[in-house]
């Protein structure tokens, strides 16, 4: 009578797996603000949909109340393609305004 042996598997390799922990230490520095306008009356106002639910009502609704207080401004209205990026020529267009809004509907 013969016995049988049975072969153990071989065991797993064992890998490391890094976790970073997603944390930034609070900084003290404060970025300066943009120089903002004395006035938008007369100046050209961007406002950039990033296609998100609801941008487009945002938007309107800041331009409404802007309008109340920058009667003479213009507003020209943009939709990008995607939340993602913007296309070249859309950002030239938007770069030709004195100021830009953009909104995250959601």
């Amino acid at each position: 009578m013969s016995a049988s042996v049975s072969a153990k598997p071989p065991l797993p390799t064992l890998k490391t797996i890094r976790v970073y922990e997603p944390h930034a230490e609070e900084s003290s520095d404060q970025d300066a603000l943009a120089k903002r306008a004395s006035s938008y009356d007369g100046k050209v106002i961007g406002l950039l949909d990033n296609t998100k639910d609801l941008s487009r009502e945002l938007l309107e609704e800041v331009q409404s109340l802007l309008r109340q207080d920058f009667p003479k401004a213009e507003f020209r209205y943009f939709r990008k393609k995607s939340v993602s990026g913007i296309a070249p020529e859309l950002l030239k267009q938007v770069e030709s305004c004195d100021a830009v809004i953009t909104a995250l509907g959601d």
